[in-house]
């Protein structure tokens, strides 16, 4: 990230825990080091300032406030279900406040910003979609058929216009659709507390049992792939904020791409780039809308705002209604409805886990620092605790935002920015969020493109540095399945289903065999024999017995060439006319390195033994241990 000279650093007492600066950052190397010289950048350490911390603060402030408002929008996109948006921002804004509080005070990194997250929100977004025709079918409304689309098709329908609780629908459904929206709404909060409670058992105890290394087994093409997929669905939601206009998404996509490589190559000071990325477009938008109305009453909440450029006049909502309508009406929450998301929310707990420990990491990698990560995943699990309690979304650590705290203040050590920006978000969580309806279409398009360009450049794009073709291309398959099915679920079985195939095929490759199958007269022994005795028995043994050492673990796939190479030797035999006397009679399989054999090798094992029993060779086993007895004898290659 950035030549940081720390060899002088100080660090508060506080500060201590989990927090190692890295002295080779000192001399331009390690994490970021070299790739910062490529762009001509030599930051140092700066002394700690209300100013820069204020600063910082506003900048991370105003781009999550931007993003939360968006992260509202995904959760409750369809403009029948726009009277929760409010409170969806709402539910963003109080994650942003605690987590930021929490991580400012206690997080081994005390630049750490933390917040809501795009990959949760985008599962929350998947799970409103599935609860909204799940509540609308048991409530005997007739659900758009233009929302029931999936994928490419959903796109291909565009925005729908059928009317669903809104103009003449409403008229004639007055009572099943208020009871619609209550039950979208309760449950809603429902699902979004059992997803952060879920993640905070799952935090709290893999980082105090250390168990969060194992979601690194995931194979890394499909975590990619997965979360190329959520890079895609950012992107379509960042095209449907503009109602898929191009005059609309392509000065969005020409912000919001850019903005995104400025800030990960370091193009530039952060205290100027995303304040001037973020403010002047809108500023030359709202120029250009004031030249045509001075009146400015397309962005009035009456019936002359302009929907095209703005999103529905958002009535706010206060925020203890996150509970009043929701946990306070357990009677509204569709638990029916809400076991139909439970697939979906098997898959985020994974994917979000993962997140959580690459933003670690990545944190580690653009800033002087180390970091305790089971500590800090502790740390979050804690913060979540209070988010579920309070309706919100998960939060943990947002690596861009702790990349722009860093780049505006120039130091690693100050929380100030950490403390002023969440509680710039918590007044906005208390108090209003008006602003909001000054927010044109495009810019929360822009923040979208921003958000969602690192999925694409990284995941998606990126990988193929370090994936081989093959596996890149597995990426490829899970990410047009998800875009022609629309079902993450689906996109996760052809995903495990191509990884089990990539592991099949490459461990096949893999032999099962020490060597060769020798015969008898080829074994050496540590055991010494007179000259003609030791002759004699070369002799004939090399005539009677094939050895086979086995090792490893065999399965169905590995054990194939096995019993192939096996069975030409006793085919070959019979076929050449030997006459008995010349054919061996014994075949050997030292087990001694088998650590194990699915039940598909054993009974490949079991028939090749009957096969050579038929030919006259017995079949020996040496050096078998319990367990692979067991398994044998299961498989019935023996009888006692």
């Amino acid at each position: 990230m950035a030549d940081a000279q720390v060899k002088d650093t100080k660090v508060h007492p506080e500060d201590a825990h989990g927090l190692v600066l890295d002295e080779n950052l000192s001399k331009g190397s390690g994490a970021g080091g070299e790739h910062d010289k490529d762009h001509g950048h030599d930051h140092h350490t700066k002394p700690p300032s209300i100013v820069s911390a204020s600063i910082a603060a506003l900048i991370n402030y105003m781009l999550m406030f931007g993003l939360c408002c968006a992260y509202g929008l995904i959760m409750f996109y369809d403009d029948h279900n726009s009277k929760h948006r409010a409170l969806g921002v709402r539910m963003n804004l109080g994650t942003a406040m605690i987590s930021g509080l929490l991580l400012a005070r206690f997080s081994g990194v005390p630049v750490a910003i933390g917040g809501p997250d795009l990959n949760p929100v985008v599962f929350i977004g998947i799970f409103v979609d599935t609860l909204a025709e799940e509540i609308a079918l048991q409530n005997n409304l007739e659900y758009p058929e233009e929302r029931r689309l999936r994928g490419i098709g959903r796109l291909l329908a565009g925005s729908g216009a059928t009317e669903f609780c809104i103009g003449d629908h409403l008229k004639y459904h007055v009572e099943d659709c208020e009871q619609y929206h209550d039950e979208l709404f309760a449950t809603t909060v429902f699902a979004v507390m059992v997803s952060s409670a879920s993640l905070t058992f799952l935090m709290i105890g893999g980082g105090i049992t250390k168990l969060t290394r194992f979601v690194n087994f995931i194979p890394t093409s499909v975590m990619e792939a997965f979360l190329s997929c959520v890079g895609y669905k950012v992107f379509m939601y960042a095209l449907k904020f503009t109602n898929y206009e191009p005059k609309q998404f392509i000065p969005a996509a020409c912000i919001g791409v850019p903005l995104y490589f400025m800030k990960a190559y370091h193009i530039g000071n952060p205290a100027v780039v995303m304040p001037l990325g973020l403010l002047f477009p809108l500023l030359v938008f709202y120029v250009i809308f004031y030249a045509q109305d001075t009146t400015m009453k397309a962005v009035s909440s009456g019936p002359d705002r302009d929907t095209v450029y703005w999103f529905d006049y958002l009535e706010d909502a206060p925020f203890w209604e996150i509970w009043t309508e929701s946990i306070g009406k357990p009677s509204n929450i569709n638990f029916t409805a809400w076991t139909a998301t439970l697939p979906d929310l098997f898959i985020m707990l994974v994917v979000v886990m993962l997140d959580v420990l690459l933003k670690i990491a990545g944190t580690e990698g653009k800033l002087p620092v180390k970091v305790d990560k089971d500590y800090e995943v502790i740390l979050y699990g804690a913060g979540n605790i209070l988010n579920t309690l309070c309706g919100g979304t998960v939060g943990y650590m947002q690596l861009k935002f702790n990349v722009i705290n860093f780049g505006v203040m120039g130091n690693v050590v100050d929380r100030r920015a950490g403390y002023i920006y969440a509680l710039m978000c918590g007044f906005c969580y208390f108090y209003v969020i008006e602003h909001f309806n000054y927010l044109p279409r495009f810019f929360l398009s822009c923040l979208l493109f921003f958000a969602g360009a690192g999925f694409v450049c990284e995941n998606l794009w990126g990988s193929r540095k370090y994936l081989t073709f093959l596996e890149w291309m597995e990426i490829v398959v899970i990410l047009l399945v998800f875009v022609l099915s629309g079902s993450l679920l689906i996109a996760v079985i052809i995903g495990a289903f191509l990884a089990g195939i990539s592991f099949i095929r490459k461990y096949a490759k893999v032999p099962a065999l020490d060597g060769p199958p020798l015969r008898g007269g080829e074994i050496v022994t540590n055991e010494k024999r007179i000259g003609l005795y030791d002759k004699s028995l070369r002799h004939m043994t090399n005539y009677l017995s094939i050895v086979v050492k086995m090792k490893g673990f065999v399965f169905f796939a590995s054990v194939t060439k096995v019993l192939n190479e096996l069975r030409a030797q006793i085919d070959q035999q019979v076929a050449s006319g030997l006459p008995e006397w010349r054919r061996f009679r014994y075949l050997i399989f030292d087990v001694q390195h088998l650590d194990g054999l699915d039940a598909s090798a054993a009974k490949g094992l079991e028939k090749l033994t009957k096969e050579a029993n038929a030919a006259g060779v017995e079949t020996i086993w040496s050096s078998i241990g319990s367990h692979v007895y067991s398994d044998m004898k299961t498989a019935g290659l023996f009888s006692d």
